[in-house]
């Protein structure tokens, strides 16, 4: 019985061992691709939060790494490969312009659209606002953000910046990241990650997944190797896009009690938007054009005294039907020439409706 014991002790012990080194391996291939690829020093510590261009964040979840520059190559969604040069500014923005300019300043907030980050620096809507109108762009976003995540960044830089207009970017995703309960059953709008959620009045830190939160914090903050595994897990779990609440969302509209929850949340949000702006105009336009979300968007901008554009991704989406490339490889998000269409899109709403804010000497 000791012989057999031993035995199974010593096998048990190899597999171990066979499955620190293949965990070793892995993360000493991560870590040299980062290096390599991104610049990130290979012995690194994820401990501070850093994952590429965001950085894991005790209040926000996570934000836009700061002083944060990448140039590699990307793909359009038809397979065309372009140079992209990409860079984050002081907080992490995008586009910060020049706070003491005497030109128009604008404040966009948004979340994976705005943070652009298949698009070079010149080649953003926002960017590209900026020479359309001649106004002075300051441009926040991080991919996988929520309404809350939104407005904590921009109740934070408001007083910065002091814009005199704000541009903000929704969604259909936003609804499910409000509530932590929807996301919880999505596989198409989770990232993992532990985000702020409004509930009752509070703000409260909570995962997103079912999993033991310090689990995915400890992932998160040591492993890029394991991080890299799960997250790769989420997209393979993505793919079933049948058995997702969005599917239940999209048939029930208002009649499904998570959405209406989620709605409510996200008017609550932007009213207090709203009340931080003051008298500042508010603009608005989504990623994409898709019910119950776009009438929920509609519904909350007229609440909110908030002009709501709904014709941004009809435009970027009408060019695809014509058989322009304007996506980026994922299919979702908008490649460089998808990013110029909206910007066009947007500069004559705001020329035909802010007329005032361009004429400023």
């Amino acid at each position: 019985m000791g012989k057999k014991f031993a035995m199974i002790a010593a096998s048990g012990a190899a597999i171990l061992i066979l499955i620190g080194f293949l965990l070793g391996l892995g993360e000493v291939i991560i870590r040299s691709v980062h290096l390599l690829r991104d610049g990130i020093p290979f012995f690194e510590s994820n401990a501070g939060g850093r994952i590429g261009p965001i950085t894991l964040d005790q209040d926000l979840g996570w934000k836009a790494t700061e002083h944060y520059q990448e140039a590699l190559v990307e793909k359009t969604k038809n397979g065309t490969l372009y140079q992209v040069r990409r860079s984050q500014t002081q907080y992490g923005f995008r586009s910060f312009g020049d706070v003491t300019s005497r030109r128009p300043k604008v404040l966009v907030i948004g979340d994976s659209f705005t943070h652009a980050t298949a698009v070079s620096d010149d080649r953003t809507y926002h960017a590209l606002l900026s020479k359309l109108l001649n106004v002075e762009v300051f441009a926040y976003g991080a991919g996988g953000y929520g309404t809350l995540q939104e407005y904590l960044v921009f109740d934070r830089y408001l007083d910065v910046v002091r814009p005199d207009v704000i541009l903000w970017q929704y969604c259909i995703n936003d609804f499910i990241n409000n509530d932590n309960e929807l996301e919880r059953l999505s596989r198409l709008n989770n990232n993992g990650w532990v985000r702020p959620y409004w509930r009752n009045g509070t703000i409260q830190l909570l995962s997103p997944k079912e999993s033991s939160l310090q689990i995915r914090d400890w992932i998160n903050r040591h492993s890029r190797f394991l991080y890299f595994i799960v997250t790769r897990l989420d997209r393979l779990r993505a793919a079933n896009t049948k058995d997702t609440v969005e599917v239940d969302i999209e048939a029930e509209g208002m009649r499904h009690a998570g959405f209406a929850r989620a709605v409510a949340v996200t008017d609550d949000l932007m009213g207090r938007v709203r009340a931080r702006a003051g008298s500042r105009p508010i603009m608005a336009f989504s990623c994409a054009e898709a019910e119950p979300y776009s009438q929920a968007f509609r519904d909350i901008s007229a609440h909110h005294v908030i002009a709501y554009w709904d014709d941004v991704p009809q435009v970027v989406h009408a060019a695809d039907t014509r058989g322009e490339d304007v996506y980026a490889a994922d299919g979702g998000h908008w490649n460089e020439r998808g990013h110029e269409l909206a910007a066009q899109a947007l500069a004559k709403h705001i020329r035909a409706e802010f007329p005032s804010l361009l004429s400023r000497p």
